[in-house]
């Protein structure tokens, strides 16, 4: 699944919609992102604390974070509501409700016991075929809001590999492939008629560079480095019962920059914290909209984002632990921007952009160490919020609650 699209899209001169072009269910690209066990349970700090294959998504150095060869297994279900609350006080509140996002990953990673070598792989499922409704959200057709039904089918994965080279005993570096590849089909009708049918399809390609450092006196410190990427897309629109037409659309992954540390152990604690940058502006890419031979393409108005991860492990016995995370992330997108004649300048944020929110992220986790394998229970609490003005492309209130429950098992 795909990064939703920011603002109303101008479908034909004079019709807009507060949605995306992609799959409606979907999420934006770092709740998948988000992933592996002890990433999980940790409230997303994976650049200190992603183990096994999930290291390739997180930081491939981490791949030398355990000993031993292991493999792994993520199960996350999830429960996800978006909510838009237009302008409008004739028109209800739009509401996206997903009851269950089954969030999984599997993964594992290779190491040469006389060797300076780990490799490491890893498999995100991002949509099976299934097929999501929404009913009563809001549409804006020349200004005036109305109620419209969605039907939304998903399919897509990302992969990963990654190899880490243990440069010293106590310093390790990383690198990392991943592929996204996405397709999908949403479906839009307005009282009871077809007004809109969109096919997507995409496939890119993700770099990145890690280290892991251990600090006798002080801890383990993490450090990841991804450039930016240009993804490509093939849509393919049908509208208001005319002949298909298809464009090709290009979007934008930011250069991210993150640094994470986990302290040596003071008691039964084990403090952790990561901070990570990500470089929006200025965007070279362009969010184009379906009619860009009418209407131009338009950019977005992105914004730098940072986010911090504060949390804990506790040793509750020799082999079992407690930890707790607060977590947030600020929004990479604006409202966008409006000139006097009331045209846009610059798109803004979408119905179901999830990186383009304020999300605030608390997590608990148990850890439960056997010989055979590492067991990790966790559970996340997630909000979102956003407001657009009214004078702007995506104005009004944006929000986002979800509940994550999961369990994770590591093989030795």
């Amino acid at each position: 699944m795909r990064r939703l699209r920011a603002g109303f899209l101008k479908i034909v001169t004079g019709i807009g919609l507060m949605l995306t072009c992609g799959s409606l269910p979907a999420l934006a690209n770092d709740i998948f992102d988000y992933q592996g066990p002890y990433t999980h349970a940790s409230g997303g700090a994976g650049v200190i604390m992603s183990r096994s294959g999930a290291a390739v998504l997180h930081n491939p150095a981490n791949l030398w974070a355990s000993p031993t060869t292991d493999a792994y297994v993520d199960f996350a279900p999830t429960n996800l509501k978006y909510e838009v609350t237009t302008p409008s006080t004739t028109v209800k509140p739009g509401t996206i409700n997903v009851p269950i996002l089954p969030l999984t990953s599997v993964g594992g990673s290779y190491k040469n016991q006389t060797g300076p070598l780990s490799f490491g792989y890893m498999f995100v499922p991002t949509g099976i075929g299934s097929s999501v409704k929404v009913e009563d959200f809001p549409i804006s057709v020349n200004g005036q809001y109305q109620s419209a039904n969605i039907n939304s089918t998903q399919k897509g994965f990302r992969f990963g590999i990654g190899s880490a080279y243990k440069v010293m005993s106590n310093l390790c570096l990383g690198f990392s492939i991943l592929n996204n590849t996405s397709s999908n089909t949403t479906k839009i009708s307005v009282g009871g008629q077809d007004f809109l049918e969109l096919q997507n399809t995409s496939s890119s390609m993700h770099l990145a560079v890690g280290a892991r450092y251990e600090i006798e006196s002080l801890g383990t410190l993490g450090l990841i480095f991804r450039p930016s990427t240009d993804m490509h897309y093939t849509l393919k629109i049908k509208a208001l019962g005319s002949d298909t037409q298809s464009f090709y659309r290009r979007d934008y992954r930011p250069t991210l920059y993150g640094a994470g540390l986990l302290s040596k152990p003071l008691g039964r604690f084990e403090p952790y914290a990561q901070y990570s940058y990500e470089r929006w502006t200025p965007a070279t890419l362009y969010a184009q909209a379906p009619t860009q031979a009418v209407n131009g393409a338009l950019p977005v108005e992105y914004l730098n984002t940072h986010s911090y991860v504060l949390g804990s492990r506790y040793a509750l016995q020799a082999h079992r632990h407690l930890s707790f995370a607060y977590s947030h992330y600020t929004k990479n997108k604006g409202a966008g921007i409006m000139d006097g004649s009331g045209q846009v300048l610059m798109q803004g944020r979408g119905a179901q952009d999830f990186e383009a929110l304020d999300r605030t992220h608390y997590t608990a986790g148990l850890e439960w160490n056997t010989k055979p394998a590492d067991w990790l229970i966790y559970g996340s609490y997630i909000h979102g919020t956003a407001e657009s003005p009214e004078n702007t492309p995506s104005a009004g209130f944006y929000e986002l609650t979800a509940l994550m429950v999961g369990l994770g098992y590591v093989s030795k």
